[in-house]
């Protein structure tokens, strides 16, 4: 790399300063300058330079964090984040027109209405740790293009590209408008004390029960962008290598730390075993030498969650059919799979959120949509590898279960 990558130490913000990051964030928005479209734009411009100068020292902070390889951080953060950028760059002007073609009573004719695109305020981002660069600044994006000014918290868990995106932030945006506050739960309990117009919270239900509690004392609005345990399905009529090496790739990408990852599989009884030989023959050619040794496999975030994945492994009552090491030295655990016969069973009762997955065998598809109905009825993501009529038929059962 060409650039200092030296990352400074991780340094919360002082709590004594937080009053005064909302409040003036509060004052930068009454002061009408976010409602100009073209302070936006320039802004969303700085930014994307932003990203473009900070590329190098960026990847070098989610290797640091995450072990993810440069390919990855270019791939699933920074290029998304760019091209969000460019999106919003391009349509910002057509998406903060009025609204006129809407369905209304005639009675209301003469009034002529219309909606109107207006700016909330001043928003909290909350970001996370298994993609902290992306799960960040996207919603921060998003804030910026709508002309509200905005106080990202990045996660402490990735404290590297925390410090970097604050680094970054400061260096490139308005300096009244936009902020970064680092810390742990002291700082987001000081920011939680503040008046909001709107939060943004990515990550576990836990903390999301707390953030939409406290968020209810002042009638703000939150928007969750939480995980699940998401289904796969995989039939008799499926490409069965395909589905092998999809759903591999899936829990081996960000070491299975994606909230769309499937968390347990349900395989059509009569072809589980193949599957599995599918499975591990993949296993052998994404990495021949094991994912340990391998320069593309990232680690677990920290040793509080590898001891919570490592826990599901050592109290399953399943069997291991591909993978099992794990080396908490190294936070490494390899993309393991569980052969199970119970929804009880902590493989699939528990959110995995790393490279290790179960498999379920069931007898028809009807009694396979029901076990993932059973599991989790609001998953975040489902996959379906089989005949069309299959794929169809999960996918509409489990959107009517998800239907309110």
């Amino acid at each position: 790399m060409t650039v200092d990558v030296n990352i400074p130490a991780f340094e919360a913000t002082p709590l004594e300063d937080i009053a005064q990051i909302a409040a003036t964030a509060r004052s930068s928005f009454r002061s009408q300058k976010t409602k100009d479209v073209e302070w936006r734009l320039v802004q969303l411009r700085k930014l994307y330079w932003g990203l473009t100068d900070y590329t190098e020292k960026l990847q070098a902070a989610l290797k640091k964090d995450l072990n993810k390889p440069p390919h990855d951080a270019i791939l699933s953060e920074i290029h998304h984040l760019m091209q969000d950028l460019n999106l919003t760059l391009k349509k910002l002007k057509d998406w903060v027109k009025d609204d006129k073609d809407i369905d209304y009573p005639w009675t209301f004719a003469a009034m002529k209405p219309r909606i109107r695109k207006e700016p909330l305020g001043t928003v909290l981002v909350f970001g996370a740790y298994n993609v902290p660069l992306m799960l960040s600044l996207a919603p921060f994006i998003g804030a910026m293009a709508a002309g509200c000014t905005a106080v990202l918290k990045p996660s402490e868990n990735a404290p590297a590209t925390a410090m970097v995106m604050k680094e970054m932030v400061e260096k490139y945006l308005d300096p009244t408008s936009f902020f970064v506050v680092n810390g742990a739960i002291p700082e987001s309990t000081a920011l939680l004390n503040e008046k909001w117009a709107k939060i943004f919270y990515t990550g576990n239900s836990t903390v999301a029960r707390i953030v939409s509690k406290k968020a209810a004392e002042t009638l703000t609005p939150v928007t969750l962008e939480l995980g699940g345990r998401n289904p796969s399905f995989v039939s008799k009529s499926a490409d069965l290598a395909l589905a092998a090496r999809r759903l591999l790739w899936g829990k081996t990408l960000n070491a299975g730390q994606i909230c769309l990852s499937q968390n347990y599989v349900l395989v059509q009884r009569e072809v589980v075993q193949d599957f599995i030989k599918y499975l591990n023959a993949t296993y052998q050619e994404f990495y021949p030498d094991g994912p340990q040794s391998s320069e593309d496999y990232a680690r677990i975030i920290n040793e509080r969650q590898f001891d919570r994945i490592k826990k599901m492994l050592d109290t399953t009552k399943g069997k291991i059919v591909m993978g099992g090491e794990t080396d908490r030295s190294d936070l490494y655990i390899s993309p393991t799979v569980v052969l199970v016969d119970s929804i009880d069973d902590p493989m699939i009762a528990e959110e995995s959120f790393g490279p290790v997955w179960s498999i379920m065998p069931y007898d028809t598809l009807d009694n396979a949509i029901d076990i993932a109905n059973t599991v989790d009825p609001t998953p975040l993501a489902l996959t379906t590898f089989g005949s069309k009529s299959e794929n169809e038929k999960s996918e509409l059962l489990l959107i009517l279960a998800l239907s309110f």
